[in-house]
């Protein structure tokens, strides 16, 4: 089956347009790719006419081309009709937008199996049933909500797999644009009937050259398919995240009813996944800011160089008592060591630092510089501790409300960050009077999270990843 076609078409086709109703997913579909996407696109109407401008053609057999893809957002029984038509036609890839297969049982098992005959007897690749389907910016999104009811995330590394399509739209689209982590594609799997985890996984970690961090949220595994994901994960170049729904009881009952997904016993399918080198977040919250510091490190101007964190040595900058406290005290929790500073290191220190603030700052680790601190005492200070070699990683802690830090602080940090390549990932509040900072800080690909937690977090993530990485080359004292 050709992916390729299903994530890259250069035309497709969508059937299931209302003419009355506007907000009709069909129509929505139609729309959206025709004014907003890089795709060529087709409209089938029975009758035929228009729809704003927009030929619709009354059968696929009357298209000037066979497109790379055909969209269906129809009830069950026209939709198998349809996956005939894309046999009969040589259409290479599909998405079902509609329900009424597998996950209502009964009937509906019996449509989805038809439908998986039809697709793998002629090589379609099927995406759906009951799915949102398809994101893959600038080329083709068949997600049928209104663009102005979601937020879509910027180009990026992260190949996002989700069985929920409300999973995908709120917890990966609106948090992935609100923490500015990149998208290569998206994709609302369903039911799985053709195309399933297995097949993508293999797709992004072997084919796509867009993609290097692959994250799926899954409810189950499709029956009979685990053992060839965790050997795919396993040998995959990429980085690998799966985030794991239906862990107890009632959310394995939940599952049934969503994506007819066969939850297993979640302790062993924990322990099989950290075999096979898979991160796993245990939260959300974790989830987003692995993501984005992995993002960040898959791009090609990746601000730390070949600088990794290894052993999670740390020192951390702020200008607030408080902050700096709470921040060491999650460290051990998340793996990661404060650096101890020698005497010398602390007179050095102290000795780059304005003169009120010299009274009053601490110069152990961490180093709170206080309300005092100036532009100039956070940039000589991130210098100094990037030339320490023991110091794998800078948290810089950053409230902007002392009243001698400006706003080109965000640029300041970042030049040094750009010559020194030491890894640093800044905490700074996520207020929109602070935005030109945060902005400064991420346009060079340098990490800002709003939590203090979501910042250890992030160091922690960067630690696990050089230990999967170690271990899939074989070196095996990484266990």
């Amino acid at each position: 089956m050709d992916l390729e076609k299903l994530f890259k078409p250069k035309s497709i086709a969508v059937v299931g347009i209302s003419k009355k109703n506007p907000l009709s997913p069909g129509r929505i579909i139609l729309l959206k790719n025709v004014f907003e996407m890089d795709v060529k696109v087709f409209g089938i109407y029975p009758g035929g006419g228009e729809i704003e401008g927009i030929r619709l053609y009354n059968r696929l057999d009357e298209l000037p081309e066979i497109p790379d893809l055909l969209v269906i957002a129809l009830e069950p029984n026209a939709t198998l009709e349809y996956v005939q038509d894309c046999a009969e036609l040589g259409i290479p890839s599909s998405v079902i937008i509609g329900g009424g297969f597998a996950e209502i049982g009964g009937k509906g098992k019996k449509r989805q199996e038809k439908l998986q005959k039809i697709a793998f007897e002629n090589d379609i690749a099927l995406l759906g049933p009951n799915c949102l389907g398809v994101y893959a910016p600038p080329r083709v999104d068949t997600i049928f909500l209104p663009t102005e009811r979601i937020t879509r995330p910027k180009k990026g590394s992260v190949a996002l797999i989700s069985q929920s399509g409300g999973v995908l739209v709120d917890m990966f689209f609106e948090k992935f644009h609100e923490r500015n982590i990149g998208v290569s594609t998206a994709v609302s799997i369903g039911n799985r009937a053709v195309v399933d985890e297995v097949m993508l996984l293999e797709y992004f970690s072997q084919v796509d050259q867009e993609t290097s961090n692959i994250a799926f949220y899954l409810e189950g595994f499709k029956e009979g398919k685990s053992r060839d994901f965790l050997q795919l994960a396993k040998e995959s170049e990429d980085t690998v995240i799966v985030y794991y729904g239906g862990k107890t009881r009632e959310g394995k009952v939940a599952t049934q009813s969503h994506t007819a997904s066969l939850a297993g016993n979640y302790n062993i399918i924990y322990n099989a996944l950290r075999q096979h080198l898979i991160i796993q977040p245990h939260s959300e919250t974790e989830l987003l800011t692995s993501l984005k510091v992995y993002d960040v490190l898959s791009q090609r101007r990746n601000p730390f160089g070949n600088n990794v964190v290894t052993y999670g040595n740390v020192a951390i900058i702020s200008v607030s008592g408080g902050h700096a406290v709470l921040a060491s005290d999650m460290l051990k929790k998340y793996g990661l060591n404060a650096v101890r500073f020698s005497p010398q290191e602390k007179r050095h220190l102290k000795s780059l630092v304005n003169p009120t603030a010299k009274e009053i700052a601490s110069f152990n680790n961490p180093i709170d510089l206080t309300g005092s601190v100036l532009d100039t005492d956070i940039e000589d200070v991130i210098r100094y501790l990037s030339d320490v070699e023991r110091i794998e990683c800078i948290i810089v802690l950053l409230l902007p409300y002392p009243p001698n830090i400006s706003f080109q602080i965000g640029r300041r940090i970042a030049n040094i960050v750009t010559s020194k390549n030491k890894p640093v990932v800044c905490f700074i509040p996520y207020v929109s009077k602070y935005s030109l900072i945060i902005e400064s800080l991420e346009l060079a690909n340098i990490p800002v999270f709003h939590s203090i937690k979501e910042t250890v977090q992030a160091v922690s993530a960067l630690k696990h990843r050089t230990r999967i990485n170690n271990l899939k080359k074989g070196n095996l004292s990484w266990e």
